[in-house]
């Protein structure tokens, strides 16, 4: 009996590795990556041929490339910029998914992967908020104001990287909890939702924070708020309950330092206003911006590698090029996931495209503090979530209009 290969097979294998390791592990959910890859690589040399599919994000991420290319051919420092290049690999994990994910019980089986690890490491880090340890790293985590409590970073190096990424799980559990019908399920994905939102709120990260309550902010939104009062009573008892058990999670949005020292962040958004400024058409090139925010740093501060603002970064690395591009990322995909959504009528579809809708206003209130596009895990957790999406829209619109051929 001989066997034969299925491609395909190797991309599902590479996506349940992604799922496996993404929620602890930045290496292991790169290799998940990287197989799926390798199997997407091998079906198109067995069919000889690239079946695209075509997508909202397809022109919006050629113009951004683009501009990182042209960033690239006038950067300060050409051979820095051409070697940073390779960071934009992990957009690929967005074609990946709309090209090959047409199975949507394959999808919830990866969500259910992804979410039920998520909570054992939500629950560690919620455990690390009040004793502060560290294991994976053999250290004990930053205290909070001299109160006995830490800012929890589950397994990952910095509590802001942790707080993003469980911030986005929670959306995507919620959502699926939001309109799933049996009972056992809807309790799972709101208790998960629930965790992960606590181990969010442990980082003490304001900018996760604020953009947690903008997703939730934006599900009322776009559903019918009549319909969904169990969901929006929960969502204020939760967040009344985690003020009185510990208040500083938000007293400390009236902060605008960073690490202590006063104004910190006010120093490196004003310091790379003007390099942007002074680079306006293609920026300085990425890679080049610790020596060039040390040449225009006017006070006493620490030196940072990017400008804790993903808009502002992208302006001082592409310039006006590169930012006009990013922005239309964004633009285009909030606007085509809140019609994709009002257009999906199957019940069984919506809450992964909502998911998808929820996680651009969150990232993009999130990232007007942090750089999260520039880190790893948070960047292709962004990317796998859109992805599917996308994927769940594409599926959706094939079989109504295979439905409507049979009519």
């Amino acid at each position: 009996m001989s066997l034969k290969f299925n491609p395909q097979e190797l991309i599902k294998f590479g996506l349940i590795i992604f799922a496996i390791f993404s929620p602890f592990s930045i290496s292991g959910a790169q290799i998940g990556f990287g197989i799926a890859l390798l199997g997407w690589f091998l079906k198109i040399l067995w069919a000889k041929k690239l079946s695209w599919q075509s997508s909202f994000w397809d022109k919006p991420i050629l113009f951004y490339l683009l501009a990182v290319i042209i960033s690239i051919i006038f950067s300060q420092n050409f051979l820095k910029s051409l070697s940073s290049f390779k960071d934009e690999w992990l957009i690929l994990l967005f074609f990946l998914l709309v090209n090959n994910l047409d199975d949507l019980k394959f999808t919830r089986k990866l969500l259910d992967i992804l979410i039920g690890i998520s909570v054992i490491v939500a629950i560690y880090a919620i455990f690390q908020h009040y004793t502060g340890q560290d294991f994976y790293h053999q250290k004990i985590l930053d205290e909070v104001w001299d109160t006995g409590t830490y800012r929890a970073a589950g397994n990952f190096s910095m509590p802001l990287t942790y707080g993003f990424y469980s911030m986005v799980i929670s959306i995507i559990s919620f959502c699926l909890g939001a309109f799933e019908k049996e009972k056992n399920k809807k309790i799972f994905y709101y208790a998960a939702s629930l965790i992960c939102v606590t181990g969010n709120l442990f980082t003490y990260t304001r900018s996760v924070l604020l953009a947690q309550i903008a997703a939730f902010l934006s599900f009322f939104y776009l559903c019918n708020i009549r319909k969904k009062r169990f969901e929006l009573g929960m969502v204020a008892v939760y967040f009344v309950v985690m003020f009185i058990i510990d208040p500083l999670i938000f007293i400390r949005l009236r902060e605008v330092s960073y690490e202590g020292t006063p104004f910190e962040r006010l120093v490196i958004w004003g310091t790379s206003l003007r390099i942007f400024v002074d680079n306006l058409v293609t920026g300085i090139g990425f890679g080049n911006f610790m020596a060039f925010y040390e040449q225009y740093l006017k006070v006493p501060s620490k030196i940072f590698g990017h400008a804790h603002n993903d808009f502002l970064n992208v302006a001082v690395h592409a310039g006006i090029i590169g930012l006009s591009a990013f922005v239309w990322l964004w633009v285009k995909a909030w606007r085509s996931f809140r019609r994709i959504f009002q257009e999906t009528e199957d019940e069984r579809f919506k809450p992964l495209v909502l998911a998808g809708f929820l996680t651009v206003p969150a990232y993009l209130v999130a990232s007007q503090f942090q750089c999260y596009y520039t880190d790893a895990i948070d960047n292709m957790i962004i990317f796998f979530v859109l992805g599917i999406a996308v994927s769940a829209g594409l599926i959706y619109q094939k079989r109504s209009t295979k439905q409507s051929n049979l009519a």
